[in-house]
């Protein structure tokens, strides 16, 4: 039996090549940012008018934006997405270009020519979480802090808790019966198992070099759950009890949730 060889057009032969290229080389799958403000309410305040209860706003400055557009957006030419930003809880996820880069906040509108209220370099790969709190040297949320951490189903997988000290001394944490070290801006990965729970203390050196406890508890996590503890400063001028611990638990899913839960 004789074969006959078979000729390839150059139109099919580029469209192999094509095809070959995006296997050895497939493009990356999407990352997203998420945005979690840590810190304290301002007191609850209320008037009375008419007989009726309302509740009055907090001053200017004492909760951070009500919500912040995150650039640059995905694809560049669209306008960047507005998220809810509320303390205590991790907003919902924004798709972000692959690679390295800064990432902007902008409080409100999408005015690309508006200062942002904060810039940060992003990673070059992965989803990450920002996370933001009041600079204690400031009165008020004009000019956050921000770190970022791993996130998503590889930086913050399902099982592990993330202890971040946004505190500006060390911290020691003690966890059950291990001692943790966490400079400021540290951020450490535990991992817990399901219906376990684990005891910790935070400790900071007082003015001394004395440790005192400012925390004791404990946490635990249900199946397909992580856990993200942020141990920060309480607002206020001298706050009597200086170091504050947040703790939020979330269900891990295929894609990032739009919002946490506390426990």
């Amino acid at each position: 039996m004789r074969f006959t060889p078979v000729t390839l057009s150059p139109i099919a032969g580029l469209m192999m090549l094509a095809v070959s290229a995006q296997e050895q080389n497939p493009e990356p799958p999407p990352r997203h940012v998420r945005l979690l403000a840590v810190g304290d309410l301002p007191p609850f305040r209320q008037e009375v008018r008419d007989g009726v209860r309302y509740e009055i706003e907090p001053p200017p400055g004492s909760i951070p934006p009500r919500s912040v557009t995150i650039g640059p957006a995905v694809p560049d030419d669209e306008a960047s997405p507005a998220v809810d930003l509320r303390l205590g809880r991790i907003s919902q996820a924004v798709e972000i270009p692959p690679g390295e880069g800064d990432i902007e906040l902008r409080p409100g509108g999408n005015d690309p020519e508006a200062a942002p209220w904060l810039r940060l370099k992003r990673p070059a790969s992965g989803d990450f979480l920002v996370v933001l709190w009041r600079d204690p040297t400031q009165p008020t949320w004009s000019a956050p802090m921000g770190l970022i951490v791993p996130d998503g189903a590889e930086g913050t997988p399902a099982g592990s808790v993330r202890i971040t000290n946004l505190f500006q001394q060390v911290v020691r944490v003690a966890w059950g019966d291990e001692i943790l070290t966490l400079r400021p801006r540290q951020s450490i990965l535990r991992m817990l198992e399901s219906g376990d729970e684990v005891p910790f203390q935070i400790l900071v050196a007082d003015a001394s070099g004395a440790l005192k406890r400012y925390y004791s508890g404990s946490v635990t996590r249900n199946a397909r759950e992580r856990a993200f503890i942020n141990i920060y400063r309480a607002d206020g001028i001298a706050p009597r009890r200086p170091v504050k611990v947040a703790m939020l638990r979330e269900p891990v899913t295929a894609t990032l949730p739009d919002a946490s839960r506390a426990p």
